[in-house]
């Protein structure tokens, strides 16, 4: 391994390995169960193949002899969240080595296009076999995992073998802190494998000490997607700002999201200058059901990946009320010309997603009420005036209906923007805590 291996790892515990044994029967039980089922769905699904060999344990990089370093994170989001704290961990170790694994192909796509010198590979299932395997046969220096992703066996196999595991953006919902207080054995033996969590807010850092975690191995950083660049804003937002209709983009939709915007959208159908739509499903699978959808909603649309080019794009756009975004990395480039947004995952019992892009972009936002993933923030943004929480599909309608009145001059796109700025800085502390941990410059 290289230099930093000799970094000894602080609150690691000697766990016994009984303590595991559960989640690994339950993990192994679902391999069997779910397992023929997926293998056949593959043969119809190629997107269901794809990282296939890296999740099994092949093709992952052999050790060498440099600094090493391994960052994960689940999807597209939170690699774009990452992807600034590893370029500085670049920047640092000129002849080093990054490794980078994400849960989703999609979030791989964007990590190979961000990060070009990144080796980009689909996380591994968290067997003991395979992760064990992964682990030595690359022989990393530092792992870092974002937000939620902690992996018993992995976490266990990097405690083995003295590797420092730093968790960023970290965030511990009350759900799933009670979902860990009912097995006190198997979260004590796991998050005594961390090194340091650095967590978004005050409530993760709390519920992590109420699990038993020493306070002096949580560090409040807050969310590193509060400083990521902002996304360059696509070609085809020339042609919709001319059509001077106010844009709504719903991003990061599920199921049944798209159906309660469609009844919005024609509640709103009175409007004196119809609202453009952009509906931006969180998972690509679903793109073709939701042009399913519209086309049997007879929602005048167009697909993003059908647009053609020139001044043909401008009356393809002005044929339609929707455009269905079917590509992976525009979406948070689209939030800066519309007048509302609308955060999906949260009309559905998800969470929530990602406030802080729309926020950046000085945009005024609009969720529905389950926000356990976001609840810190979204609370802040209510209380300031720059979001609103709905229930249905009328709520929706008059929310944006009384937006597009109000105009920008009442004030909630600043607010957001001022919600944002409170959280900026998050790549320095976080950074700072992590060469803290390490031994590494922090310049």
């Amino acid at each position: 391994m290289g230099l930093l291996s000799a970094v000894t790892v602080p609150g690691v515990l000697s766990t016994p390995p009984t303590r595991l044994r559960l989640y690994n029967l339950v993990a192994m039980f679902a391999v069997l169960v779910v397992g023929p089922l997926a293998g056949v769905v593959s043969l119809f699904k190629p997107s269901w193949r794809r990282g296939l060999t890296n999740r099994l344990g092949f093709g992952w990089p052999v050790s060498e002899p440099v600094p090493t370093l391994w960052a994960h994170a689940a999807s597209v989001g939170e690699i774009e969240g990452i992807g600034p704290l590893v370029e500085r961990w670049h920047e640092q170790h000129p002849g080093g080595r990054v490794v980078v694994s994400a849960l989703t192909a999609t979030g791989c796509d964007v990590a190979r296009t961000i990060l070009p010198f990144a080796e980009v590979r689909a996380f591994p299932f968290d067997l003991p076999g395979i992760v064990s395997k992964v682990a030595r046969r690359m022989g990393p220096d530092l792992f870092l995992f974002s937000e939620n992703e902690i992996w018993p066996n992995l976490l266990t196999t990097l405690a083995e073998m003295c590797v420092p595991t730093i968790q960023v953006s970290g965030r511990l919902s009350k759900s799933a802190a009670a979902t860990l207080g009912r097995f006190p054995a198997l979260s004590a033996g796991v998050l005594c494998r961390v090194t340091r969590f650095c967590v978004q807010a005050d409530d993760d850092r709390r519920r992590l000490m109420d699990l038993g975690v020493d306070p002096a191995r949580v560090v409040v950083t807050g969310s590193l997607k509060g400083d990521g660049r902002l996304a360059p804003s696509p070609e085809f937002l020339e042609d919709i700002r001319a059509m001077a209709r106010p844009l709504i983009v719903a991003g990061s939709t599920h199921d049944g999201e798209e159906r309660i915007v469609l009844s919005a959208m024609r509640l709103l159908g009175g409007q004196a200058v119809a609202p453009f739509w952009i509906i931006a499903p969180r998972h690509p699978e679903r793109f073709d059901s939701i042009d399913a959808l519209l086309e049997a909603e007879s929602t005048r649309h167009v697909r993003r990946t059908e647009l053609p080019d020139g001044a043909a794009r401008r009356v393809a756009l002005e044929d339609a009320d929707v455009m269905l975004l079917d590509t992976i990395g525009e979406l948070a480039g689209c939030y800066a010309a519309s007048a509302l947004c609308f955060i999906g995952g949260s009309l559905v019992p998800v969470g929530g997603h990602n406030l802080l892009e729309p926020a950046r972009c000085g945009v005024p936002i609009v969720v529905g009420p389950h926000l356990e993933s976001v609840a810190e923030l979204a609370e802040r943004l209510e209380a300031v005036g720059a979001a609103t929480v709905v229930h249905d599909a009328a709520e929706l309608a008059r929310a944006i209906s009384h937006t597009i009145e109000a105009g920008p001059d009442a004030g909630a796109g600043e607010a957001a923007r001022g919600v944002a700025e409170e959280r900026a800085g998050s790549l320095v502390h976080t950074w700072n805590c992590v060469a803290e941990s390490v031994g590494v410059d922090r310049r």
